[in-house]
């Protein structure tokens, strides 16, 4: 019973930072004056609350039973401890060399961050930032990719594992604010990536694994233009994506892993559900694969091979996450999350390739990288520091142990990550004394 009810604490502990005020009824609670901006002592305080309490909000059923009636023993009783990050936890980026700005998502405070292009901290210090999109109008959850339409002066995110949605912001968005559109995607979509030749934009999906396309504008529940999903895609739990419209290519970053539900090729029909319980995929045996780099035409349909793989144990490939292309310099850019480095490859590569090169090594800070981002403009590579609080920036060719140019802050130097990545379980190690969080 200890272990339960230490376990059961746990989870409550670990939800609140990741759970979003909201009605009964599931509808957002609505803001004072449309949405309008919100001291970062109320954000918090609504963060924190269960339903609407603002003057100008109209009331609401609370989510919870009225313990003082209920016929229980209880309450709302506040947890002893919490194990959460204060700081946000940087997870993609993007770089508008044009307009001097970056962008970051943060799933930690489920917030987007823009930044001047320029923008320092000093070592102790905290780097202000340009705008934060946070607050519950904003409807964004497990925040994971970013990109931007400089054209249009658009921010799209997408939400990974709950959501299912991807959401688009103007540039000037800053607090508690609403999406311009919202577009329905898969279950568990992590990057997002716009080819402004063919106003498209492709969403890579880890399981079923899969590459969606939609066009730029899609909202609500557009349906994909075409959909790259099969066994012969060699997709294995993609992560990273680049739509690439020099080249008319689609470049994805997989992690290996196949699980053993076999979807439907992207251009077949879905499969009707067969009568009784159970799903209509066929269950077939999971694997681990190495992890790759693909590489499809921009209109491939259906069950496509790739056109080039890296793959092998010379890439030094290793939870390969977010990834960029530089077409005037035909590279690949690589968040290589597993041993905390940058790879950079040649962009036709194919087959078992060592990269051109590498920046690894205690003097760069590189902690458990999750986003990459080329600024071509300006000769500069940007890094999202997963596990620092912190955005790297070095310069294009840097390679080896080699400090950043510049170190962008989100906390205090030193302060330290809690690591979660959408935690969705725990236990208690009585032998021990260890709180165990898979993520």
């Amino acid at each position: 019973m200890r272990r339960i009810s230490i376990a059961l604490a746990g989870l409550l502990m670990l939800g609140i930072g990741g759970w979003r005020p909201s009605r009964v009824d599931g509808t957002t609670c609505p803001m004072p004056g449309g949405a309008s901006p919100l001291s970062e002592a109320r954000l918090l305080a609504l963060e924190r609350e269960n339903g609407c309490t603002d003057d100008d909000a109209e009331p609401v059923q609370r989510a919870w039973p009225d313990w003082a009636a209920a016929a229980v023993t209880g309450g709302d009783v506040p947890p002893t401890r919490i194990v959460a990050d204060p700081y946000p936890t940087l997870h993609s980026i993007v770089v508008d060399a044009e307009h001097d700005r970056v962008f970051m998502s943060d799933p930690n405070r489920h917030a987007l961050w823009s930044y001047e292009r320029l923008a320092t901290a000093k070592p102790r210090a905290v780097g202000p930032p340009l705008t934060s999109i946070r607050g519950p109008s904003t409807g964004m959850m497990f925040v994971a990719g970013v990109t931007v339409d400089p054209k249009a002066q658009e921010i799209f995110t997408v939400d990974n594992d709950i959501g299912d949605r991807l959401m688009v912001f103007p540039y000037d968005a800053d607090g508690n604010a609403r999406p311009k559109r919202v577009l329905t995607v898969p279950h568990r979509a992590w990057g997002v990536s716009i080819n402004q030749a063919r106003d498209e934009l492709a969403v890579s999906v880890e399981d079923p694994r899969e590459i969606v396309i939609f066009k730029r504008d899609a909202s609500r529940s557009d349906q994909p233009l075409r959909i790259i999903r099969g066994p012969r895609t060699g997709l294995g739990d993609p992560h990273g994506v680049h739509y690439d419209g020099a080249n008319d290519e689609i470049v994805v970053a997989n992690h290996g892993n196949v699980s053993g539900r076999q979807a439907a090729p992207g251009d077949a029909p879905r499969r009707r559900r067969s009568e009784g319980p159970g799903s209509d995929e066929p269950i077939v045996g999971g694997r681990f694969e190495p992890p790759s780099i693909t590489v499809y035409p921009g209109l491939a349909n259906g069950d496509v091979g790739p056109v080039r793989r890296i793959q092998g144990s010379r890439t030094g490939l290793n939870w390969p996450m977010a990834l960029d292309v530089d077409v005037q310099h035909n590279e690949i850019a690589v968040a290589n999350n597993g041993d905390s480095s940058i790879r950079v490859f040649r962009r036709t590569a194919s087959g078992n390739v060592a990269p051109l090169r590498v920046i690894k090594g205690a003097l760069t800070g590189i902690t458990g990288p999750m986003g990459v981002a080329f600024d071509v403009k300006h000769d500069e590579i940007w890094l999202a520091n997963y596990g620092d609080h912190t955005a790297l920036v070095f310069a294009r060719t840097a390679a080896g142990n080699v400090a950043p140019k510049r170190v962008l802050r989100n906390a205090p130097a030193g302060s330290p990550t809690v690591g979660f990545g959408n935690p969705g379980a725990v236990a208690y190690d009585s032998k021990r004394d260890e709180i165990l969080v898979p993520n």
